[in-house]
Formats: C-alpha cells, structure tokens, sequence
C-alpha cells in the first residue's frame, strides 16, 4: 500500500529525477533542472524545501546517522561534495573539496560518519574516502561504469567482523561485479568481498543494490533491466479494441437487443478501424476428471467486410492461460451475423481447464464487433457465464466480472516486433560471499502472454523483512503497450512493483503490479526507491511524470508499506 502522494516540484521546469535518501524523519531528492542541481528536503512533514544547489549534470544524496545530508555532483566534469547537518538546506552550505575529476559520483556514509564517494573517470571505477576537511584518499578500484552505491550503513547490519558499511555495484564488459566495503578481520577499513556475476544480456541502465540484516543472515541483492531488440516483424498489426457490456443500462433498461442472445446482456470488443486479435478467458472447475469437458457459447460478428473478421471458442484442458499455447484446443473460425452455436470438447486432464473466447479482426479502416453470449458447460462450472452480472475494471479495460480479457498488441510498436525487457536479480544470505543467480524475475509481458509494453531501464531492489515470509520488492516503471511506429512516446507508463519471497523466484505475475490508479498518476519515467533505515516495512518512492503539457515533468513522492 501507499501514502497520499506528494507533488514535491509544482512549476513548469523539466524536471529529470536524479536521486533520492532518507534519514530520521528526513527525506531529500534531487534532480536535473536546465543543468542545475535542485534538492528538496522535508523535515518530517509533507512540506517539501526545494532550493537549487549548483549546476551540475548528475547527483547523490545520503544521509548519516546523525541526520547529516551528504550531497555529490558532477560540475563539468569534477567531482563537488557539500554536507548540511539537519536543518540546514544544502543551498546553504559551501563546496567542501573535491576528489578528483570523474563523473556519475555515489556518496554513501560509513560507521565513523565519513563520506565515500565512487565515481567513474576515463573507463575506471575510483573510491574516494573523506579523511579530514580538504583531503580525500583516492584509490582505482578496477575497469568499469554505472557505479551505484547503498545509502546507509545501518542497512548492513554488524556482522561477525564489525561494519558492513556499504555496498557497490558496477559493470566491466559482461560482467556485474558487486563489493562490500567495511571494517576488515585487520580492524582497518577495506574491501571485505568481491563477487563477479555473468550479465546474460547488455544492460540498460544501472544495477542497482540493497542490503539487510535478517535474524543474523546478511542479505543482499542486485537488480538490472537488459533488452533485447526484437527481431520478428510486427505482423498483423493487431492493437487494443474497446470491451464492453452490450447493454450498459442492465438490469433496469435494454439496450442493443439485437446483440444479445438471452437475458439482458452480453459481451462485446470493437475497433472503430484497426484490427484486433482479443478475448475473455476464465478457469473453470472441472466435475470430473475422468469425463469429458463440452463447452458451447453463442457468438455472432458485425463489419462490413465479413472475409475479415472470425469468431473461435476454445478449451484447455490443462488449466493454461496462454490462448496461443498448443495445448488450446479451438473451434473452427466462423463470422456469423446472427447469433450461433460454437462448441468445443476435450477430455478432462485435471480439476481445472480454461475456457476462451476469440474475435479477430483482420480489416483496416472499418468497424468490426466481436459479441459472445450464453456460455455452458458440460462437467464444469464457472462464474458469470451468461455476463448478467456486474462488469468491472481491468486496468483500463471493462470486462464482465469473472472473466480475464487479453489481446495481441503487435500493431502499436515498431515495424521490427517488440523488444524484450526482462528485470534480472542476484543475491546472497551471507554477506556477499556466495551469490544465486542471475534469473529473470519479471518481463514486459501482458496477460496475453505476449510481448508488449516497455520496463523503464532502472529497477530498485527492497528487501522486507516485515512481510511473512520475508521478501524482496523490485520497483520500476512499466509502460502498458508500446509507443505508436516510429516514436517513442509511451501510452501509459507508472510506477510497478514484482514481489518475490526472499532467496526464491517465487515472484508476482508478470509483469507486476501497479503500484497507483491511472488517475493518480500521469506518464512516468524514472522510480527510485529508498529504504526507510528506521521503518523496516517502509520504502520512499520518487517518480517524474509528465505534465498536462505532455513535455515538462514534475517530481513526485510517496512511502510503500511492505506487509
């Protein structure tokens, strides 16, 4: 669950989030503004203080135990560090020192309160720890690029051997290599750990960590987005239709009586002009599974070009939810224009099989209506087959309640089929020393099955250790449907959330879930998300979505509650 949501950059500027920490009842985020760094900061309420900093073009933020911020930038290529103690806007402190010149620094704080700042500069991955006011010990850590760092040292817990104060993830060719940075067997402070991971596919944007301590057990785990370019062309060019109830009135009026069987309604998917390959499905029980399964529906197909269109019922007897899969067994196609029988038998194969409904329409530039009705079973029930009850909501589709819709959405992405976008993850239970993975935990899958939509190239891993059994949420945007050919606008992208229990791929469905309603949020690009050091079931997110003038962006914040 979420909080209310709070608008933290209310004017007309192009905002493009760039980082985001909390502390004790503190929350700081910044972004990119026109070359300029800006940081909001609340001070335990829901009132933000924005006030720009310098100009820059990339930004970290921690905070340490004390409530000290600690805010690094890139400034035309060097590194700029500033620290504000609580109370104090960062605006209003001075540039301390800086480390050397680099670019995509990260600032996290260690167990005696020191800053560390690892940056990237000509190919190499450099660690710059703070010693005293204007000197910092610099060293090269390896090749590499897209550094990203843990915020806090208290995420890491107090191991066997002192401080894990934090952790560092970076890519070099195919490879993610992940480091623990601490307090070493010798009492001094080094690099505990080094693990290299395989990257099955090139990686989009950062791999990103978080880490926790779980009942003696030091958790940790890596999260990135890879795609894939498609090579399959997008053909046919099926899109979206509408579903609807025939008779939107019911049970008080009628409407549409001619697109209804028996009863007082039925159901319907339409296109005003492009094609579609659409359909309800339901999982039904089976009575028994040593019989046959009959299903027959009434089915009946309105255009104006009939060659074009095609009703088919169809059955799977294992349970599926795929309508492409093979073990779908379908009635012949057939476009009638009134009202007829379609049937479809298979033996039964379990306690539960699939009921679809298909209309596909293969015209451009002209109307066709899919209208199905009076379904019935034969050794199996299932909900809502006569569509008399209520039609409810899903996502933005309306589909009589008990029913699933799915469609094809080849049409809508570019002309060579849609890219692939899979969120992998990596972790270990004993403080980086042996790892699992990689594996796929989520992709730009619909409920179709298809590929289709877009997962914005940076996922945050959150490991919650409240929820029972204890988990890990990966947080990202996901665009439900792909941008028109040619662009690279994005229907409608918002912030998603795949949750898996800890140390398993026991995840959510692809491909997630929606964190808001579509009215609570507009078009979406980036997410971060912070754990709450001192609320272990709490994570802030921070999004920009884009404004009304479908250009700018604003900035927006809410806390998840992990139960």
């Amino acid at each position: 669950m979420t909080t209310e949501v709070a608008n933290l950059s209310l004017d007309i500027e192009n905002q493009d989030l760039a980082a985001v920490a909390v502390g004790d009842d503190m929350l700081a985020v910044a972004w990119i503004t026109n070359g300029d760094v800006y940081v909001a900061l609340s001070r335990g309420g829901s009132h933000f203080q924005v006030r720009r900093v310098d100009f820059g073009s990339s930004v970290s933020l921690a905070f340490s135990e004390a409530n000290r911020l600690h805010v690094v930038y890139d400034r035309m290529g060097q590194i700029f560090y500033r620290a504000a103690d609580q109370g104090t806007h960062p605006a209003d402190t001075t540039f301390i020192t800086s480390p050397g010149p680099g670019h995509n620094p990260q600032i996290a704080i260690d167990s005696r309160q020191w800053a560390h700042i690892i940056y990237e500069s000509e190919g190499s991955i450099w660690h710059a720890a703070h010693q005293y006011e204007f000197y910092w010990n610099t060293e090269l850590v390896g090749p590499g690029e897209r550094p990203f760092l843990t915020t806090g040292p208290q995420r890491l817990g107090i191991p066997e051997y002192g401080w894990r104060d934090f952790a560092l993830a970076y890519l070099s060719g195919n490879e993610l290599h992940v480091r623990l940075y601490g307090i070493t067997p010798f009492l001094l402070p080094g690099w505990l750990s080094v693990a290299t991971l395989p990257v099955p596919e090139p990686v989009a944007g950062f791999a990103r960590l978080d880490a926790t301590e779980i009942e003696g057990q030091l958790w940790l785990y890596a999260s990135w987005v890879s795609e894939r370019s498609s090579t399959i062309p997008a053909s046919p060019p099926y899109q979206q239709p509408t579903f609807s109830a025939v008779n939107p009135l019911a049970p008080d009026q009628l409407a549409n009586p001619h697109q209804i069987y028996h009863g007082v309604n039925a159901v319907r998917w339409s296109s005003e002009d492009t094609p579609f390959d659409a359909g309800l499905r339901q999982t039904i029980a089976i009575t028994d599974t040593t019989d046959t399964i009959i299903v027959t529906a009434q089915g009946l197909a309105e255009t104006a070009v009939p060659t074009e269109m095609s009703l088919q019922l169809g059955l799977d007897p294992i349970g599926g939810s795929n309508p492409d899969s093979p073990d779908v067994i379908w009635s012949a196609p057939d476009a009638p224009v009134s009202f007829t029988q379609f049937s479809v038998s298979a033996p039964a194969q379990g306690n539960t099989a699939t009921v679809f409904l298909r209309g596909t329409f293969n015209g451009s530039n002209v109307a066709g209506t899919a209208v199905w009705d009076a379904v019935t079973i034969q050794n199996g029930s299932g909900t809502n087959l006569d569509f008399e009850s209520s039609f409810v909501t899903q996502d933005s589709l309306t589909v009589p309640e008990g029913w699933t819709a799915w469609y094809q959405d080849s049409g809508s992405g570019p002309t060579n089929g849609h890219d692939a976008y899979t969120v992998y993850a990596a972790w270990s239970d004993d403080g980086g020393s042996n790892w699992a993975g990689p594996v796929a935990v989520t992709a730009n899958n619909d409920a179709t099955g298809s590929t289709t939509g877009a997962i914005r190239s940076n996922v945050t891993p959150i490991i919650a250790a409240a929820t029972e059994p204890p988990s890990v949420s990966f947080f990202y945007v996901y665009a439900a449907g792909d941008p028109p050919s040619d662009t690279t606008f994005l229907r409608f992208g918002r912030p998603y959330q795949t949750q898996c229990e800890l140390g398993t791929t026991n995840c959510t469905d692809t491909p997630g879930i929606p964190l808001l309603e579509h009215s609570a949020v507009r078009p979406s690009y980036h997410l971060l998300a912070a754990p709450d050091p001192f609320n272990s079931n709490r994570a802030a997110l921070v999004w920009d979505s884009l404004q009304t003038d479908t250009i700018n962006k604003d900035v927006f914040a809410t806390y998840a509650v992990l139960r």
